[in-house]
Formats: C-alpha cells, structure tokens, sequence
C-alpha cells in the first residue's frame, strides 16, 4: 500500500455559483407574515385550537413548510406549547395535522 503525503497540495474551494437560487429555501417558505399571524391570532382567539384550555403561543405548521409555496392562516394551527410538541414529536399527533389540513373550521377562514 502506498501512502500519499497530501499535506503540501494546495487546498481548492469550491466557490459559490454567481446565479441566485431558483425558488425559496423551506424556511423562507415557512415564514410567517405579521398579516398571517394577526390572522391566526383573529381566529383562535388566542387559545390552544386542539386542547381549547391553554393560551395558545405557538403558530404550527399543518404542512410541512418544505410543502409549501408561502405560509397561509389556512396552513397554520395556533397552539400551545404541550399541543405544539405533541404534534411534531409523535404519530398521532402526525396523524391530527393531517386532519386538520381538511377540516372545516380552518379552511371556513
């Protein structure tokens, strides 16, 4: 087995492309306008929308934000922080904001 010593080739980066990106990182997509949160805040006056007990202090994402072309009020639950936590870290809660992209009380807004 030959060992090649790399230590004195010059290291060449690889510079970034001179074009701009074609579409919006997730997160630019995911971001939420202060109209849409008004919004948000308008229609869940200000309590949890799954629990109905706690203040709601979280915007959710019902779609994923790399789903999306821009963020909506239709898009979005407004949640507490045990709600919030919920939904993104288990399968059921996976499975409410699914049904939750399709229900009436959201997309009647």
């Amino acid at each position: 087995m030959i060992i090649t010593d790399l230590s004195n080739q010059p290291v060449r980066s690889v510079s970034k492309p001179s074009f701009p990106r074609n579409k919006p990182t997730a997160k630019q997509r995911g971001a939420i306008s202060p109209s849409v949160r008004q919004a948000l805040k308008a229609r869940s006056e200000g309590v949890c929308e799954r629990c109905k007990a706690a203040r709601a202090v979280h915007a959710a994402h019902i779609t994923r934000r790399w789903k999306l072309d821009r963020t909506t009020v239709l898009d979005l639950l407004h949640l507490c922080e045990r709600c919030h936590v919920w939904c993104d870290t288990t399968k059921d809660g996976r499975a409410y904001l699914s049904a939750a992209a399709g229900a009436e009380h959201i997309q009647s807004n």
